[in-house]
């Protein structure tokens, strides 16, 4: 089949209209092939997919994207974890090691302006999308990688909490008595998502000015590490080498959570005006007039006594009361919510972060974008697709016959 179906790809129109969408959005008209899968790169194609590019996935026939079997919980077939970073895009599967499958890939690359994959380097080469990047000279091509292509471990896969802990990460996360702990979430995997979109908006930007298509190479371990912003300037021109503070901040005091009568309360004081009102606020004028606490600088090294002098007032009442104190005077405090608080929280209800959207499985509420344009919040126009969902549906709108997908789909190739 493979001459005739490249024929009608070449006759075809090059990439398959997407008639829903909001054509005001900033990214109305841009077009993204997204080979990546798990978490980094499609945690990058969803923020492009909320501010309007058109999204089109390529996963594995039969299997699909590993997180949708990441469960419990799940949405319908699929595990929610995939649900949560795989809106605002179709969902087509393609073998890319049979020759039709990679055909399809090459006539979607050449119509795409971005190109999102996270291959290692000897598979991108094993199935040929070395070649089909080469021969896509319009297209920004947005490589997520575990570490840097010019170091030693370039080829070696990338894992959210290795990471967390090669990078250091970890080293500055947890209490002495238990040792490191990595982030609550794949942060690491979030933070380089984060910057695979900036680099393919980078890129857009550059191509408008008329530069050539960028291959932007965003690497899983450097990411992380620039992540560490104020400790790695510690340790690089500080020398400091930071251990587990906990909740303590290396630079600021106080800046974390104080025991109440019933829970803590995280408390800041980012300056000498604010640790003048939170003094007041507590009724602690000596704390404001105590040599020991009379800087920053010194309420740092005297940590310890101060977090103890502050425990012991606010001890003697709830968080919920001196949370309204400490307002009310101008000190930033906020009580530690469990995630089904977050999702009751006023402020959060008010703005409308969370949305509801219909699946084939029944209406599923997500975090949306935080992102506000002109005064509007990105919205979710397509809900996450079903494996395979718009197979049919992209193949035909490239040219391909029925049969011809039919075909396909009898061998596994789609």
């Amino acid at each position: 089949m493979a001459d005739g179906l490249t024929r009608r790809l070449a006759e075809g129109p090059g990439w398959p209209t997407a008639p829903t969408g909001v054509p005001t959005a900033p990214l109305a008209g841009v077009r993204v092939l997204d080979l990546s899968r798990v978490l980094a790169g499609p945690f990058a194609t969803m923020v492009l997919g909320d501010l309007g590019a058109d999204v089109l996935k390529v996963e594995r026939p039969g299997t699909g994207d590993d997180t949708r079997r990441w469960g419990p919980p799940f949405a319908g077939a699929d595990a929610v974890y995939f649900t949560a970073v795989n809106r605002n895009r179709r969902s087509l599967t393609l073998d890319l090691a049979d020759a039709d499958g990679a055909s399809v890939v090459r006539t979607l690359a050449a119509s795409a302006d971005v190109v999102v994959e996270n291959f290692l380097p000897r598979h991108l080469v094993s199935l040929g999308l070395d070649r089909v990047r080469d021969e896509t000279p319009d297209a920004v091509w947005v490589s997520v990688r575990g570490a840097g292509g010019d170091g030693p471990d370039a080829d070696r896969p990338g894992y959210d909490v290795m990471v967390q802990a090669r990078s250091g990460l970890m080293s500055v996360t947890g209490h002495p008595e238990t040792g490191p702990v990595k982030v609550g979430v794949a942060i690491a995997d979030v933070v380089t998502g984060l910057y695979a979109a900036v680099a393919a908006l980078a890129g857009l930007v550059g191509r408008r000015a008329g530069a050539p298509a960028a291959r932007i190479e965003v690497p899983l371990l450097e990411c992380a590490i620039s992540a560490l912003v104020n400790q790695a300037a510690n340790t690089l021109v500080g020398g400091i080498v930071p251990g587990l503070l906990g909740n303590d901040h290396p630079s600021i005091a106080p800046y974390g959570p104080v025991a109440c009568a019933d829970r803590p309360l995280v408390v800041g004081a980012g300056n000498e005006a604010q640790f003048a009102r939170l003094c007041a606020a507590l009724g602690r004028a000596d704390l404001a007039a105590d040599p020991r606490f009379a800087s920053n600088a010194q309420r740092v090294a005297n940590r310890a006594a101060l977090t103890g002098a502050l425990t012991a007032t606010m001890a003697a009442a709830d968080a919920a009361e001196w949370q309204v104190r400490l307002e009310d005077a101008g000190v930033p405090c906020a009580q530690v919510n469990t995630l089904d608080a977050v999702f009751t929280d006023p402020h959060v209800a008010a703005v409308g972060l969370v949305q509801e959207v219909p699946t084939a499985a029944g209406p599923l509420r997500q975090v949306g974008s935080p992102l506000r344009v002109d005064g509007r919040r990105a919205t979710v126009s397509r809900p996450p697709p079903a494996l395979g969902e718009h197979t049919a549906e992209v193949l035909g709108a490239l040219g391909l016959t029925p049969a011809d997908v039919a075909a396909l789909a009898a061998r596994g190739a789609c």
